[in-house]
């Protein structure tokens, strides 16, 4: 490291809230010292790190690809301190953790509660508080403290706010339906012909609705849910009764179509790219919280 540790660290700060000023906060020195430091930088560096708004700074591409790079290891050096607290205390802990109502069950049930059992096992005495909802809702409580993270359904269609988002993995669903519906589905469908069955899906408030609503009207159609369910499983056995046709992640329907319960039904378009997500609002700061998310991705990965 050519710079000293000092000089990244207000890059850091300046970089996660593009304001001077704020970082000098957070920093406890005054404006002045943080430019003449990020100036240093820039001269160390041979480039710009910022350019200067009437809002605040912006990170030039240069900047960019720098705080890529320093803003993990930050994490790393905030997980490292925390652990080492932890580990000296003989406080309880606690978590408060969301799982999207979209999340498909198999991956809650043999991934991330595996990955939260093997973190009690090395940690313990951790008090663990849990939620269901929809993605939405829990971006908004992670991103106002009421949960310490979630893990969510989400796509590019889909804000996260402040909120940092790791990612366990991408998946597509598949329309599905039920044998009644076989011949009706002999060619590819267009999203147009398919909103013309009565269609199971989940509630309004939801990213999955969000989703589709949007792809949908790219398509030229409206999206609407006739029947509501509460999660996959019920879509399944709506499905599989014949009640209507739905859309659920494609992992989900392979044994129910490999049965001959249901079949899948193609589409003239791909559906949508989705991804399945640990969300954190790393400014609140549970320590307790971050080393659960590093447990969750890195048994996630050796799973999958």
């Amino acid at each position: 490291m050519n710079n000293s540790f000092e000089y990244y660290k207000v890059f850091y700060y300046v970089a996660r809230y593009l304001n001077i000023s704020q970082a000098a906060k957070v920093l406890s020195t005054g404006q002045p010292n943080v430019t003449r430091t990020i100036k240093k930088l820039e001269s160390s560096l041979g480039c710009e790190l910022f350019v200067r708004t009437n809002s605040g700074v912006i990170l030039t591409k240069q900047g960019e690809t720098l705080f890529m790079h320093i803003k993990e290891a930050f994490r790393q050096i905030d997980i490292g301190e925390s652990k080492i607290n932890e580990e000296a205390s003989m406080g309880e802990r606690q978590i408060s953790i969301g799982f999207s109502i979209a999340a498909p069950y198999n991956l809650i049930n043999y991934i991330i509660i595996p990955a939260i059992g093997a973190y009690e096992q090395d940690y313990g005495k951790t008090h663990l508080r849990i939620a269901c909802k929809p993605t939405p809702e829990l971006i908004e409580d992670v991103g106002k403290g009421i949960l310490d993270m979630a893990v969510i359904t989400s796509s590019d269609h889909q804000r996260i706010g402040e909120s940092k988002e790791r990612i366990i993995l991408k998946f597509r669903d598949t329309v599905i339906a039920g044998t009644k519906y076989r011949d009706d589905f002999k060619e590819p469908a267009s999203m147009k012909y398919l909103s013309g069955f009565p269609i199971i899906g989940f509630a309004a408030n939801t990213e999955t609705f969000a989703l589709y609503d949007h792809f949908c009207a790219l398509n030229g159609c409206d999206y609407r849910v006739d029947i509501e369910v509460p999660n996959y499983d019920q879509a399944l056995a709506f499905v599989k009764n014949n009640i209507g046709i739905g859309c659920v992640p494609a992992q989900l329907a392979a044994r129910a179509i490999m049965d001959g319960d249901i079949f899948a039904v193609q589409t003239i378009d791909p559906l949508p790219q989705r991804r399945i997500s640990v969300i954190r609002n790393e400014a609140l700061g549970n320590a307790s919280a971050a080393i659960l998310e590093d447990y969750i991705i890195e048994y996630t990965t050796e799973q999958t």
